[in-house]
């Protein structure tokens, strides 16, 4: 990779997939930034965070959601299916 990609990660402490997700990058030597959310009555609580991730995603229900080169990623599955794949490095590249 040439450029590093910009990964961010909005996550919720109590959740072992954004976990998992984090310990992706993480081990792969990637940057990421993360932004904690959290959950109540099983609503996002209303913060900074929540109200971003809001207004980049509409109305969320699960965490993570990342972006990758500002692309939209939904949850653990759909990453997984990328890293699966390998689609991820072409992802990652931009």
């Amino acid at each position: 990779m040439s450029e590093t990609p910009k990964v961010e990660i909005y996550y919720s402490q109590m959740c072992g997939l954004c976990h998992r997700a984090m310990d992706y990058f993480s081990e792969r030597g990637i940057p990421y930034k993360s932004y904690e959310v959290f959950w109540k009555n099983d609503r996002l609580v209303d913060d900074e965070n929540s109200r971003e991730l809001i207004r980049r995603c509409g109305e969320v229900d699960f965490v993570p959601q990342l972006f990758i080169n500002d692309r939209h990623i939904e949850g653990w599955k759909t990453l997984s299916h990328l890293i699966d794949t390998g689609d991820i490095d072409a992802l990652l590249k931009g």
